[in-house]
């Protein structure tokens, strides 16, 4: 009765394993939109701090060098642009 009960558990064992690696090859891959409107994609580092009791979220865009700080306001659901900054044209300003 027992070596019964082992095989019944390696059966449905099995079946699990065999379901979970179905599932995994029949997966298919995500592929990222070119952007909106077919513009090409950038690539942007964000850092977010509070300051004043504020969110602030901070992206450089690395293609450009463009440094954009935008205010989270929760209350009105909306994002604020407070400064923009070309960081690339300082690093070149620096002999």
């Amino acid at each position: 009765m027992t070596k019964w009960i082992i095989v019944a558990g390696l059966v449905v064992l099995n079946g699990i394993l065999g379901i979970g690696v179905y599932q995994r090859i029949a997966e298919r891959p995500a592929v990222a939109a070119g952007g909106i409107g077919g513009a090409p994609k950038t690539d942007v580092t964000a850092v977010a701090g509070n300051t004043n009791g504020q969110t602030i979220i901070y992206m450089l865009d690395v293609n450009s060098g463009i440094l954009i700080a935008q205010r989270v306001d929760v209350a009105q659901n909306r994002l604020d642009v407070i400064s923009k900054r070309n960081v690339a044209g300082d690093l070149n300003a620096i002999p």
